[in-house]
């Protein structure tokens, strides 16, 4: 069976803030890494074993950034939402796959934000608050997502009439 995928998709750009935020990541454990081995060397540690696992954790952080860079256009494929007049669906994963339907009457609050990276790419991320929990839309056009925030909210007003 093949997994449906929701209409709306999130524009290119959200790829180059996917690396941006995964080079920062790999830095700083690639700097922990670097900082672990200069106090293995400090204290002439480094030799034996802990020679093989700072190798091992250098090697691991090779494959692990690889993998992940290479997954990123896989990755947007599957990162899709879609808003209809009862709920609205966010769909994510791409080796496991899920979706998220919140029922519009269930919303409590929207907000907005936007980050380095993502005001360079000239995006925004929307956070609709239920009162379990958040669901985070990200990397949408800054237009697209102030007019996705009043849709939902005129939505929101419309279903707590309704009740």
């Amino acid at each position: 069976m093949e997994y449906p995928l929701l209409p709306k998709q999130m524009p290119q750009r959200i790829k180059a803030v996917w690396r941006k935020n995964h080079y920062v990541t790999m830095g700083i454990f690639f700097l922990l890494g670097v900082a672990g081995t200069a106090a293995l060397v400090w204290f002439d540690q480094f030799k034996g074993i802990f020679s093989w696992f700072v190798i091992a954790y250098f090697v691991i952080l090779g494959l692990i950034f690889a993998l992940v860079m290479a997954l990123i256009p896989y990755r947007y494929t599957f990162h899709r939402y879609e808003i209809t007049t009862e709920d609205i669906a966010f769909q994510k994963g791409f080796i496991f796959r899920s979706i998220t339907y919140v029922p519009l009457n269930r919303i409590q609050h929207v907000e907005t934000e936007q980050g380095p990276f993502l005001r360079q790419e000239n995006l925004m991320e929307i956070v609709i608050h239920t009162a379990a929990t958040s669901h985070h839309l990200a990397g949408l056009d800054m237009q697209e997502a102030m007019a996705l925030r009043q849709q939902i909210i005129e939505l929101v007003k419309a279903a707590k009439e309704d009740v």
